[in-house]
């Protein structure tokens, strides 16, 4: 929740109200990163109501520990306003009643989950998945290929196989036994480039030595290569100049870097204007993520291995997105107060346990907000990975 987009929240709340409560914020000094927001389904005779909903809105101020609950049977976003409002009052009465008292804030740091907007574009693709099997007799069809069986991105392979099932997409493996026949893994390429009843192909990496190359790229099919490693969708990507025409000109793009931006977009993290540092520069997810907040007015830097004094660029950005793989590797030390803290890393520790790049428990006393390791960016990358499987079948209708 921002105050510049309080308009398109509290949409049928009416402007001079907004405007009052916005007026009010910024004269208690309220940061909005300070307040939890959860939504209880509601019960009862007769449920959802069309436009209406009894379902209840709890937010919480972390620094005064002020609850408010707001369950009327409104539209959502009123019962937001109401609940907003309501919790200001109480933040204000409480300074009104406590004039001498010096409150020492201490942020509570914001985390940013996956599991929420998965689930919502996971409701999505099973909506689309059932349409196409009814028109098309059968399911989306997704082939993929691993080369490593104990690769880091096995985890998520066969998360995608599991998930996939209960999607409605029909999945199959391939796993060639010899590691230096790239002939043959051009040949399968093309073979699943030209299958009619093979919807989308999925690449795990790493790749064998020489294989991840031009030839590749130019091999792949890009109205079936749903996380763009094909040199067309790629090439699609660095030519455009507005994230709208990822949508507009309806291309695949690398759905990790996707799923980040769609994360950050989900919470109302300001990117336009915003010092963003992007550590890592894979061709995969670091140069494309960067790229996508370049798209959205964020004035980005890319730092990789080479670059001298790390912890300069890092302290001064308001978002750090990291995607380097290493294991708990940025700590609080190297980095500035109040940021938010986007991981994609996803590494094993020394105790057989995943965790990001980014060591949370060194952090989380001193950023604003940090996506978690397991559970922040791995769950919606898994959801948009699925969500294009099924556009990608629909297309080829």
């Amino acid at each position: 929740m921002r105050i510049d987009n309080f308009n398109d929240i509290f949409g049928s709340v009416g402007k001079k109200k907004i405007e009052e409560l916005k007026d009010k914020i910024k004269k208690l000094g309220i940061d909005l990163f300070d307040i939890d927001e959860k939504f209880q389904k509601g019960s009862g005779n007769g449920g959802q109501k069309i436009n209406k909903t009894n379902n209840a809105v709890l937010l919480r101020y972390r620094p005064l520990g002020i609850s408010v609950r707001c369950q009327r049977e409104r539209s959502l976003s009123i019962n937001r306003f109401i609940a907003l409002r309501d919790l200001v009052e109480r933040i204000e009465d409480f300074y009104l009643k406590n004039p001498d008292v010096i409150i020492k804030k201490k942020r509570g740091i914001m985390i940013l989950e996956g599991k929420t907007l998965s689930e919502q574009i996971n409701a999505e693709t099973k909506l689309m998945a059932e349409d196409f099997l009814l028109k098309k007799g059968r399911k989306p069809f997704l082939a993929i290929i691993n080369y490593f069986e104990n690769s880091p991105s096995s985890y998520y392979m066969n998360l995608k196989i599991k998930k996939s099932q209960k999607l409605g997409i029909d999945t199959r493996l391939y796993m060639p036994r010899e590691k230096t026949d790239k002939k043959f893994f051009i040949s399968l390429i093309k073979e699943l480039g030209n299958d009619k009843n093979v919807d989308a192909i999925m690449v795990e990496k790493p790749l064998p030595d020489g294989f991840d190359d031009p030839e590749f790229w130019d091999a792949l099919n890009p109205s079936k290569d749903v996380d763009a490693l094909s040199s067309i969708n790629m090439g699609r990507l660095f030519i455009s100049k507005k994230f709208d025409d990822i949508k507009k000109y309806d291309f695949f793009v690398p759905q990790t870097a996707y799923a980040t931006i769609r994360l950050m977009m989900h919470y109302d993290i300001d990117i336009s204007g915003k010092k963003i540092t992007v550590v890592g520069r894979s061709s995969i997810t670091g140069k494309p993520v960067a790229h996508m907040l370049s798209m959205l007015d964020g004035t980005v830097t890319i730092c990789h291995t080479k670059t001298k004094n790390l912890n300069e660029y890092l302290k001064n950005s308001d978002i750090i997105v990291s995607a380097i793989g290493k294991a708990n590797f940025i700590k609080s030390d190297m980095i500035g107060e109040n940021q938010v803290l986007i991981d994609i890393g996803t590494n094993i520790d020394e105790n057989g346990r995943m965790c990001g790049d980014i060591d949370f428990s060194s952090v989380r006393d001193i950023a604003s907000a940090i996506t978690p390791v397991p559970g922040g960016i791995g769950p919606v990358t898994l959801a948009c990975l699925l969500n294009a499987t099924v556009k990608a079948a629909k297309n080829l209708l």
